[in-house]
């Protein structure tokens, strides 16, 4: 877990809250009571793992590519009171490098770390190591990001020839 840079959170809730018409349920078990729109490509299948174009965002491919240029996958997810993530590792479409900021503070858990991660700041982390976020006192709004995978790219070269 390695802090990378700090936003203003009042533009981020803005933004955030702008997307809220395009909030939909999640194909993930692992979590519960919260809402998604999937940025850059979203996963419409996990086994086998497929990918539909999704909502692109310029605001969001700024911040993004800044710590990570070829990101492909991403969530902006809206928590409700008592939302959170179950123990889980990405699923292998994503990228080992994960990026993720919060409109609230928050306790993330990885590999049994607890981290006690600030609103604002945008954090990388590794999306393989068994993580969750235990259920949330408040609404959150959450934006993460991937670097692509190995699966990413051997199918995206694969669809870009034809």
């Amino acid at each position: 877990m390695k802090e990378l840079a700090r936003i203003e959170i009042e533009p981020f809730v803005e933004w955030c809250e702008s997307k809220h018409h395009m909030l939909e349920q999640s194909i993930y078990s692992q979590d519960y009571n919260r809402l998604v729109v999937p940025l850059g490509y979203k996963l419409v299948n996990v086994k086998p793992p497929k990918c539909v174009k999704a909502h692109y965002d310029p605001r969001m491919d700024k911040l993004a590519s800044r710590f990570c240029p070829d990101w492909k996958l991403s969530l902006l997810c809206k928590y409700g009171k008592g939302g959170g993530v179950k123990p889980h590792r990405d699923t292998s479409i994503y990228g080992r490098q994960a990026f993720v900021v919060s409109s609230t503070d928050y306790l993330f858990i990885i590999d049994g770390s607890e981290y006690n991660c600030k609103r604002g700041v945008i954090y990388q982390f590794d999306s393989k190591k068994l993580h969750s976020v235990p259920p949330l006192e408040d609404e959150r709004w959450a934006l993460i990001w991937w670097e692509p995978s190995k699966l990413w790219n051997e199918q995206f070269q694969q669809l870009s020839l034809f």
